[in-house]
């Protein structure tokens, strides 16, 4: 049987355009383990895909509402018609970004010292999707940053991920939790005090049996604030690797 997946949207002016997204072959000689149902490279592209559709639509009724002028109802000029990327759970695009001038009717006024705006920009400051930086802290206070960003991609069709990204977004979104904890009565104390940022990681370390090294598990870390910036490591555990051979993998003495 084939497949077709399409979307259909549905615009104010009435019409309804058509994409297809995705198109699926299954031959019932073809019927294996392998090939029953959606695959996950298949799920991935469907994503994708879908996302893609949905997203530049989204973004192009935002940018033609803040065009219109609040006061006058005239549309306001594009200053420079430019784009950025924006990172998503299902992978990352490159949309249109204009930054757009002040109405004529604002001349005059406070208003028209305004800097030029950019709706995207207001919206998605950090280049990324609040689900997305919220999945990426999640997955970076649970495991390695190294291990988050590999878990991300083996199940997600987002961008090829950075351990350094992962870690400084849980870091913006540790920060912002913090302050939202705070009572605003600390804000002059938050002011004159540098705030200590704590990373930690860790690794088994195996031994080469036939030298008879140790296995090792190692913490590390560094301790930062704007001031200074310090690493250190600890060594957990050591074990025998000669211990932890069966009988018969053992080197044998004379």
């Amino acid at each position: 049987m084939d497949v077709q997946i399409l979307v259909e949207t549905i615009v104010d002016d009435g019409s309804t355009p058509r994409r297809e997204i995705a198109s699926l072959d299954r031959t019932p000689d073809s019927l294996a383990p392998e090939t029953l149902g959606l695959r996950l490279d298949e799920a991935k592209n469907l994503l994708t895909r879908l996302q893609e559709v949905l997203l530049c639509n989204q973004i192009d009724e935002v940018l033609a509402a803040s065009r219109i002028c609040d006061d006058c109802g005239k549309r306001r000029a594009i200053h420079a018609d430019r784009g950025r990327s924006l990172d998503t759970l299902y992978s990352r695009f490159w949309v249109n970004a204009p930054r757009l001038r002040q109405c004529a009717c604002k001349l005059g006024t406070g208003a028209a010292k305004v800097a030029l705006l950019s709706p995207l920009n207001v919206m998605f400051p950090d280049g990324a999707t609040p689900e997305f930086q919220r999945l990426q802290a999640e997955l970076g206070s649970r495991h390695s940053f190294r291990e988050a960003a590999r878990l991300l991609e083996m199940f997600l069709p987002c961008a090829p991920q950075s351990n350094t990204t992962v870690r400084n977004r849980l870091g913006r979104i540790a920060e912002k939790l913090d302050v939202a904890a705070e009572g605003h009565g600390d804000k002059k104390a938050r002011a004159t005090s540098s705030p200590l940022t704590v990373f930690l990681d860790g690794a088994h370390i195996r031994g080469r049996p036939e030298y008879l090294k140790r296995h090792l598990d190692v913490v590390v870390g560094r301790v930062q604030n704007a001031n200074m910036s310090r690493r250190f490591g600890i060594v957990q555990r050591q074990l025998n690797a000669e211990a932890t051979l069966p009988a018969r993998g053992r080197p044998q003495l004379s």
